[in-house]
């Protein structure tokens, strides 16, 4: 898994070393991350009862740990669009998740009962933005593993994408007989829920990653399986999709937050009680709101959603004592709406509430609210922080958490330069799939892309959370410093890091002006490492380096 952090991005004499350290599940507020995977039964009397919920990171822990399977699993799919899409996974089977769930309950009496899907029971999967739980995706143990599936490797080579349909390149075989060669040449795959997975649409490989179609692995080997997506369900095709061309890219639901196992007889079991709906109050303070979750049931855990962006979503975000700080601009009507849940091993509960918080009153002291525990006194990047945090460029994760290891993505780094921009009026909207129009990020995206600071990814998304590499920061910043028109003519001697000819051949002129203008120095053991990604310190030193001092 790619998750080494480089070393910081200083000023022009200084290339300081990291090491690499673990990093939890994001808590990004423009992010669209699962925090908590909550997993419920239903027992005889139809009530929902909590078997347990379980943190991302911690199953990350428990991979590494070889707890977990880490096994990979390729997958080949037809998309609705044009393309094919290639897949790579590891994590569990449902029944595997089932009882690795059910051993995580803190409660001898669940971590008993016989849980297993089979028969006439379901297992029903929420993602993060399916508000309301009125779409499910539900499923029998004979949808999952009654039915052969397969992935295809051939499915690449003899897929036209110009008329979405099969061939045969070489123009030996028929359309039916270039179905039933792709057909051969596939292995038995299953459906799984990962807990680290990659996906990739694209039209060729041999042109856009000069592989020869042969992408079996490919994404482990490159070291990108992440738990970004977490938990993603994987469904591999079956014979009859392949030879129907059915596109079943869309069933690869990513962002489960909520599991339930609906058992064809259900257990006799009551739950301990019922929890109650959290509450909260909200102050307010210069640009921010400052939010405080309660409950009144004691010992329970309350989550709430922590992407301001789309303040629907499911809640899967621990909340600690600290207060919550959410800016005010996404908020722009002065009512912030937040969903929350709360919820308690072995009792059941009020499921996701919305709240609409106005601000009661002012925040007394929001240099105290607002303070940041993970950003050590004399720390390398505390002037850093100090300016990025004082001039808006960077929003703050939640708990008085500022997120310094946390890797930076490329809508954090467009929203931070819209912002050193001035966040001016945007009337052009670019149109990307994944972004909703009309919200900040919209804006700040939509401004990027026309001043020409930032591409999309040629597949007509952008990818929001797509975490950015050195280059890519060095080309946005190379991208902006000559949109205000600056001096952008200093450059830096490349030949000197061994892995020079790992710039890519679009960033080269933009990371010789950072590598010369002292934005982007060495790791210390005489490498660039162009393709490494960089943590919001790091780019906040970047920032700080750029315009701060």
């Amino acid at each position: 898994m790619l998750r080494k952090l480089i070393s910081a991005l200083l000023a022009a004499a200084l290339a300081l070393g990291l090491s690499a350290v673990a990093v939890p599940a994001k808590t990004i507020p423009a992010g669209q991350t699962v925090g908590t995977v909550l997993f419920y039964i239903t027992n005889a009397q139809g009530q929902e009862i909590l078997v347990s919920g379980i943190a991302v990171s911690e199953m990350e822990a428990d991979m590494k740990a070889g707890k977990i399977d880490t096994a990979n699993h390729n997958y080949s799919l037809l998309d609705k669009y044009v393309t094919t899409l290639h897949q790579e996974a590891q994590g569990f089977t449902v029944p595997e998740f089932i009882e690795y769930a059910k051993n995580k309950s803190p409660l001898a009496e669940i971590r008993a009962l016989p849980l297993a899907l089979e028969g006439k029971s379901v297992i029903r999967f929420w993602e993060i933005d399916q508000g309301g739980y009125d779409d499910p995706d539900t499923y029998t143990y004979g949808d999952l593993y009654g039915v052969s599936r397969y992935n295809f490797p051939r499915l690449y080579e003899y897929w036209d994408y110009t008329k979405q349909d099969y061939f045969d390149p070489a123009g030996k075989m028929t359309r039916e007989q270039a179905i039933d060669h792709i057909f051969e040449g596939g292995e038995p795959e299953i459906f799984t829920l990962s807990v680290r997975a990659f996906s990739q649409r694209y039209m060729n490989t041999s042109e856009k990653y000069g592989i020869d179609y042969n992408m079996e692995d490919y994404w482990l080997e490159s070291g990108l399986l992440d738990n970004e997506r977490t938990l993603r369900v994987m469904k591999p095709m079956t014979k009859d999709e392949l030879y129907s061309r059915t596109p079943t890219a869309a069933d690869t639901r990513y962002w489960v937050a909520n599991i339930r196992l609906d058992m064809e007889k259900a257990p006799d079991i009551a739950p301990l009680g019922a929890v109650a709906a959290p509450t909260a109050v909200m102050t307010e303070a210069g640009d921010n709101y400052y939010i405080r979750f309660s409950c009144a049931t004691e010992g329970a855990t309350i989550l709430y959603n922590h992407n301001f962006i789309s303040p629907s979503y499911t809640p899967t975000s621990p909340y600690g004592d600290s207060v919550v700080v959410a800016p005010k601009s996404f908020f722009p009507d002065g009512e912030a709406l937040m969903t929350a849940r709360a919820v308690k091993a072995g009792y059941s509960d009020a499921g996701v509430v919305t709240l609409a918080l106005k601000p009661s009153g002012v925040e007394e002291n929001p240099e105290t609210a607002a303070s940041y525990s993970d950003v050590a006194e004399g720390a390398w990047y505390g002037d850093a922080v100090e300016y990025v945090m004082e001039n808006g460029l960077f929003d703050a994760l939640s708990d008085r958490l500022f997120g310094v290891g946390e890797p930076m993505t490329r809508a954090m780094l467009a929203i931070a330069l819209y912002r050193l921009e001035g966040s001016p009026p945007v009337t052009k909207y670019a149109e990307f799939a994944d972004i909703t129009r009309g919200t900040p990020l919209s804006a700040a995206v939509s401004w990027a892309y026309d001043a020409g600071v930032i591409n999309g990814m040629g597949d007509g998304s952008f990818a929001p959370q797509g975490e950015i590499t050195r280059e890519q920061i060095a080309a946005m910043l190379y991208r902006y410093a000559v949109h205000r028109g600056a001096d952008a003519s200093a450059r830096g001697d490349l030949s000197a890091f061994t892995d020079a000819g790992a710039v890519s051949s679009w960033a080269l002129d933009a990371v010789s002006w950072a590598n010369g203008a002292g934005l982007i120095n060495g790791m210390g053991d005489g490498t660039l490492a162009p393709k490494g990604t960089s943590t919001r310190a790091q780019v906040a030193q970047v920032l700080y380096n750029y315009g701060g001092k």
